[in-house]
């Protein structure tokens, strides 16, 4: 810009000197030759026009030099980006590994289903293929999710230098030699850094092309195998009573070797079960965060018991107390397992074995010796059952053992209902689930026989899991019914109106809908070991999970329902930290009680907010409808709620500034009584007199309310006497301050005080102050303090006046003597 500034002035100077000249000669001549002036102004238009030119040349030279340094800078940029995601971006050789691993375990898990047909196809075996196989597609899909972004990013930086290498001001060069020069410098060593990158992006470009085109084949690839699978599983289940073999007895079928198929079943159930397991690692985390949850709560109970019972041994009826770690281990492994989406069995498996082996070590010494084989007995068959199960291609030598194991449930059976001690059973209903274990083996056994391998090996299976899982889950209710009943018994009682769960009843039988909750699970785990389940769920999965749409939102039946359980949840979880908090053994003294009340009241807030919020999420309801629902309820609020937030917000208030607290005396409009809860709308307040008052909170706050139990808990209380004249004040003064400072109920400091107030012609008036502490007793130290005064009064015989008024009676004839 300074040549242009420049050559502006040596104009303008130039066009004042020429027109000072002109001047001074039209002073001197007053003729002028007019062809000379006509050549001047055409020099002058000329010489602008060149100067104007010249000064748009810099200027766009100026502008194009500016470009094409942010350009060069931007380029740099760019390249560097570039190299530092080619060192840590996507591992190509990696991603090929896992395609070419993804392939391997594809043709493991297609033998017996797609390869080797020359043995029947097994229902466990299809099964276990489709647990793989979704478990390999979701890791292909992974795989080429990560390729595309990968693939994206390249092409995006590709496309970045491209279009920064062809801005056209780059090719404007400039016209001194030397600028010249060392801008062809600085595009060289540019050119030299750009070119490489360019080659390893092309390269790594056409690289991650050829492994998405490998990954979409063997993403298409496992769809096409699901399909097949799920249509070789609804074969098997319209053809279920089709024997697939001979008769055993006439068992003629060449298998594969017995010891290739048990390598190949623990290949593919290692493979499953560490997929499966890989991708639930969250759930597992928070299964074992529930873990430690019930495991604290009953050792809270444990503690709380032992204080209760002053430190005697827990009793044997407590099985829940006695081993918390045990029952802790056994009840959160019979309900984590519900967690997961459609486990496999070797996974399931696991958590059975956990809660078997605990619920043995609970049993013992708490059932008796009979009760105790015979639940040994079958969960020894339950476990060489699921072995069986884990095998996934039928053999004969594993049908002579499938036949082995009928016979022993059958005898079992017979000898548990032969014995009859159905008396010593703790759970009635465990002879049932025997009685359905003992007919599901006599059917696997039929079926065995006849050559339906398929048939007989789900009933086999089904009998041990049901029988199991039917004893874990009635022992599971009884141990959750024992937690309830001591956790009711050992906390504090809160009324029935601040609390909905009714503990009465609970110790004395469990509530049905845990029974209910049992049979539901019971079904779910017995069902999945048919070829039918698939089928007959997967219509109530979709009217469960297929979205729906209202306008443009949509929703499902499985969200809302989710949505209303969370809500449900968040409120039963605030309810029932308001009703231990305010447990009397929680607190040793009543001064580490004082300001826990009325936080109750914001911690059960933030728990329905958060339990909202989460809700909300949950269903993927968007932040800009709520904001709509929020406006229209602040056109109600204008128009008819503006009570009820006037109660909500006074109830923050309450929280905040805390005037009163759970178990506070207090006073208002003449109406004494204890605070029995603080809630969101109102306060319930237990007068002296048994009555329960409702106090809206925003009355609560406008009223003058006198809380006798905030300041220093302490409360002066004041009696007035009237004694006679004559009396010696200066003893019964004495005597009564004695009297009060005798009473160890009567505060030392500040000390008790005797004034004499009044002087009238019937009595003499004093009165007695006394300070103690803020108790429910106060009037029984008033009692006892007016008693002990009417004692000294008696013992002393000193007067008490009694109203006295003289009547003159004057007869009639006196008054007429008068007259």
């Amino acid at each position: 810009m300074q040549p242009q500034l420049s050559r502006f002035l040596s104009l303008l100077l130039l066009l004042v000197g020429l027109f000072g000249i002109t001047y001074g000669q039209a002073n001197k001549s007053n003729q002028k030759d007019t062809a000379n002036a006509k050549s001047f102004v055409a020099k002058m238009q000329e010489f602008a026009k060149t100067s104007a030119l010249s000064s748009a040349a810099d200027f766009e030279t100026d502008k194009a030099e500016q470009v094409q340094e942010a350009t060069l800078v931007e380029i740099k940029k760019n390249v560097q980006k570039a190299k530092l995601y080619l060192r840590t971006g996507l591992d190509t050789v990696a991603a090929k590994n896992e395609l070419s691993l993804i392939a391997k375990y594809a043709n493991l898990a297609g033998d017996g289903v797609f390869a080797d047909k020359e043995t029947p196809r097994t229902y466990r075996n299809l099964v276990s293929t489709q647990k793989l196989l979704n478990a390999l597609l979701e890791r292909c899909n992974l795989q080429k999710t990560k390729l595309d972004n990968h693939k994206k990013q390249l092409s995006q930086f590709k496309y970045q230098i491209d279009s920064l290498s062809k801005t056209k001001e780059l090719f404007s060069f400039p016209k001194d030699s030397a600028k010249l020069s060392k801008y062809m410098q600085t595009l060289v060593v540019l050119a030299r850094e750009v070119a490489p990158i360019d080659s390893v992006i092309d390269q790594s470009i056409m690289q991650t092309q050829s492994l998405q085109n490998q990954a979409s084949l063997q993403a298409y690839s496992l769809e096409n195998h699901l399909d097949e699978v799920t249509h070789f599983q609804q074969q098997m289940s319209d053809q279920l009573f089709h024997p697939e073999l001979s008769y055993l007895w006439q068992s003629s079928e060449i298998f594969r070797p017995f010891g290739q198929i048990i390598d190949y079943s623990v290949q593919k159930s290692e493979l499953i079960l560490r997929f499966f397991t890989l991708s639930n690692v969250g759930i597992l985390a928070c299964a074992l965060l529930l873990l430690l949850v019930c495991y604290s709560f009953v050792l809270s109970l444990k503690s709380a018991y032992r204080k209760e019972a002053a430190g005697q041994a827990v009793g044997k009826e407590h099985l829940i107390i006695r081993h918390p770690l045990l029952s802790a281990i056994f009840i959160i492994a019979n309900l984590s397992q519900f967690l997961f989406n459609a486990p496999p069995f070797i996974f399931s498996l696991c958590f059975w074995l956990v809660a078997a082996i605990a619920l043995t070590l609970l049993m013992r010494g708490y059932i008796t010796r009979f009760w105790m084989y015979a639940w040994l007995g079958m969960l020894l068959l339950f476990v060489l059952s699921a072995i069986d199960n884990l095998i996934l291609q039928a053999s004969g030598s594993e049908r002579w053992y499938m036949l082995i194991l009928s016979v022993a449930g059958l005898i079992l059976g017979f000898l548990i209902f032969k014995k009859g001690k159905r008396e010593e059973l703790k759970e009635s209903l465990i002879v049932y689930a025997i009685g359905l274990m003992v007919v599901l083996e006599v059917f696997a056994l039929i079926f065995n026989l006849l050559g339906s391998y398929n048939l007989a090996k789900s009933l086999l299976v089904a009998g041990y899991v049901n029988v199991i899982i039917a004893i874990m889950f009635l022992w599971m209710v009884r141990l959750i019914n024992q937690g309830l009943q001591l956790a009711f018994n050992l906390y504090a009682r809160q009324d029935k109106s601040l609390f909905f769960m009714n503990f009465d009843k609970v110790g004395q039988k469990a509530p049905i809908l845990l029974y209910v909750l049992l049979v539901i699970g019971w079904l779910i785990l017995f069902g999945r070991n048919f070829p039918a389940y698939a089928f007959i769920v997967e219509p109530v999965r979709n009217f469960f999970f297929d979205q729906r749409a209202i306008g443009s939102y949509t929703f499902s039946i499985s969200s809302l329902i989710l949505f209303f359980f969370v809500v449900s949840v968040s409120v039963v979880i605030s309810k029932v930290v308001s009703f231990f908090a305010v447990d009397k053994r929680t607190f040793s003294k009543q001064d580490d009680k004082k300001g826990i009340g009325s936080w109750i009241l914001l911690i059960r807030i933030t728990i329905i907010l958060l339990g909202l919020f989460l809700a909300f999420a949950a269903v993927g309801i968007p932040i800009d409808k709520i904001a709509i629902v929020l406006g229209a309820l602040g056109v109600g609020i204008g128009f008819g709620l503006q009570s009820l937030v006037n109660n909500l917000v006074s109830g923050l208030v309450i929280a905040f500034e805390k005037p009163l607290n759970l178990e506070d005396e207090v006073e208002i409009a003449g109406k004494s009584g204890t605070v029995k809860s603080i809630g969101f709308r109102s306060s319930i307040i237990s007068t002296f007199d048994g009555a329960e008052m409702v106090m809206p909170n925003g009355d609560l706050l406008n009223s003058h309310l006198i809380n006798w139990s905030s300041g220093s808990s302490k409360r002066r209380t004041s009696v007035v006497l009237h004694i006679a004249h004559g009396a010696n004040l200066k003893k019964v003064q004495q005597d009564i301050l004695a009297l009060l400072l005798a009473d160890e109920r009567i505060l030392k400091h500040p000390e008790p005080t005797v004034f004499f107030k009044d002087i009238s012609p019937e009595a003499l008036e004093m009165q007695v102050f006394y300070w103690s502490r803020q108790t429910k007793q106060l009037a029984e130290i008033k009692s006892d303090v007016i008693v002990a005064i009417n004692q000294l009064f008696i013992k002393n015989d000193i007067q008490i006046p009694y109203p006295k008024q003289e009547v003159f009676v004057h007869p009639a004839e006196l008054k007429k003597n008068k007259t």
